[in-house]
């Protein structure tokens, strides 16, 4: 018999994300393993990659936060989501399988488009439409294609780092905090290249005066939420801000979305990635 609910459980923080399994970036085989594990756990549906994780059920949002354990690691944190059935997924559970998808992938890659590298990153397996996932990813492919347009970063460091301080951004801060985790990405992404910290004179303003024009672009097109569209918004700032001001020219590119139909919140024409959409952002 299942005694766990028997004891009151300790409350990890809310940020907690478990950084020890992240010290070390995946091989491709721990990659392989880890989705093998996370796959263990979840319904096979279609309806998972929007919904819930675990049997694919519509997710419901409140506007306080209450105690949840994690249907999948059993830890216990306060969250402000759980789907119709009462699933709770922590976000480093949510985040494992992207990570174990996508940071081999832009190890081994040479493209020189974020954007481009933005579209094959989330038609990985393990990347769902939505979820914390993205606050990674948006770094993650600003760095890749920053080093190989000649960028001066180790790479391999870099992306540790990037998901690191992605995992420090939880999920729903968009709705919840008025900021994004797209624009919170943007901004890991510029703090790495320039070296920024607290205490940085020099350097303290400049991943601030990128966060704040993403979120005027990203603010110019209404809710509900949608992890790609403002993933992509901020990406192409960064790109043209990196253009801007660091003499590193990524290659631009534009890519209509492939994933409306499997994004129930989709805004259609109201997108400009919708294809046939308005302008382009």
């Amino acid at each position: 018999m299942n005694t766990k609910k028997e004891h009151e459980m300790k409350i990890e923080p809310r940020h907690s994300i478990n950084i020890k399994r992240r010290q070390h970036l995946p091989t491709q085989k721990q990659a392989s393993e880890e989705l093998i594990k996370q796959e263990a756990y979840v319904q096979k549906s279609e309806d998972n990659y929007n919904n819930c994780m675990i049997c694919a059920s519509s997710l419901l949002y409140s506007t306080e936060q209450e105690k949840k354990e994690c249907y999948i690691c059993h830890k216990t944190f306060y969250s402000n989501c759980e789907c119709e059935n009462g699933h709770y997924v922590c976000d480093a559970c949510h985040e494992a399988s992207a990570i174990a998808s996508f940071i081999p992938y832009l190890l081994s890659s040479d493209c020189r488009s974020p954007q481009r590298l933005f579209e094959q990153v989330a038609a990985l397996k393990g990347i769902h439409m939505h979820g914390p996932e993205h606050h990674m990813i948006v770094p993650c492919v600003l760095l890749t294609a920053y080093k190989n347009c000649g960028g001066d970063i180790d790479l391999e460091a870099s992306l540790k780092e990037a998901v690191k301080r992605g995992g420090q951004v939880p999920g729903g801060t968009c709705g919840y905090w008025g900021v994004c985790g797209a624009v919170s990405g943007a901004g890991i992404y510029l703090s790495i290249i320039t070296g920024s910290n607290p205490l940085n004179k020099e350097k303290w303003d400049i991943p601030m005066k990128l966060t704040s024009r993403c979120i005027d672009a990203i603010a110019a097109h209404k809710g509900p939420r949608c992890c790609k569209r403002t993933s992509r918004i901020a990406i192409k700032e960064a790109t043209d801000f990196t253009a801007e001001n660091f003499g590193i020219q990524m290659e631009d590119e534009f890519f209509s979305c492939t994933f409306m139909s499997k994004n129930r919140e989709c805004i259609h024409d109201d997108c400009p990635y919708f294809p046939g959409g308005g302008v382009k952002a």
